[in-house]
């Protein structure tokens, strides 16, 4: 028989939306509603640590091999950075009402992540310098992103029913989803 627990959050209304795992075993996940980064252990004690610019819209949520939390604020159009010592940095991303939405780290440490509206891939590199890179397909709506086995990212368009690829030299290659037509 499995066994399903759940845990209650101190905000009734928080909209928890993205989770990860941390590197010390602990879950991190967002909470749309109230702004928040939460931290739960096993034993299920949560911390919160509350997003500085009012209704950012957390949303997807990443822990790093350095032990960082970066997220995305989908509503602010930032890229969110909390470290081990619980302090917020943010990371105002170029061009305005992008709607950063998928995050993920490459195989170099940089953070990549998606630009829902600006139909772009972004990326963050250590010196905090942010690189855009525009799609090929307008209103392609970028939204999941993972570093991929290739040392390449790779991506969905959910609106152009495409898996995108980009590399590190920002180099675009798209791969078109065709249906599987059965004989019945």
């Amino acid at each position: 028989m499995v066994k399903i627990e759940e845990f209650e959050l101190v905000d009734i209304d928080s909209g928890p939306y993205g989770i990860t795992t941390g590197n010390d075993g602990v879950l991190w996940f967002t909470q749309h509603k109230a702004n928040q980064i939460g931290r739960m252990t096993v034993n299920g004690e949560v911390t919160t640590f509350v997003v500085p610019t009012p209704d950012a819209g957390v949303l997807s949520i990443l822990s790093t091999a350095q032990g960082d939390v970066w997220f995305t604020e989908n509503k602010a159009n930032k890229i969110g950075k909390l470290t081990g010592t619980g302090e917020i940095s943010e990371y105002v991303l170029p061009c305005p009402d992008s709607a950063p939405f998928g995050i993920t780290e490459g195989h170099n440490g940089d953070i990549w992540f998606t630009e829902m509206s600006g139909n772009r891939i972004g990326r963050i590199l250590p010196s905090g310098e942010i690189i855009e890179y525009d799609l090929p397909n307008p209103d392609c709506c970028p939204s999941f992103i993972v570093a991929g086995p290739d040392d390449a990212i790779w991506f969905t368009e959910n609106q152009s029913n495409q898996i995108g690829r980009i590399t590190l030299f920002g180099e675009i290659t798209n791969y078109l989803l065709l249906q599987n037509m059965l004989a019945l």
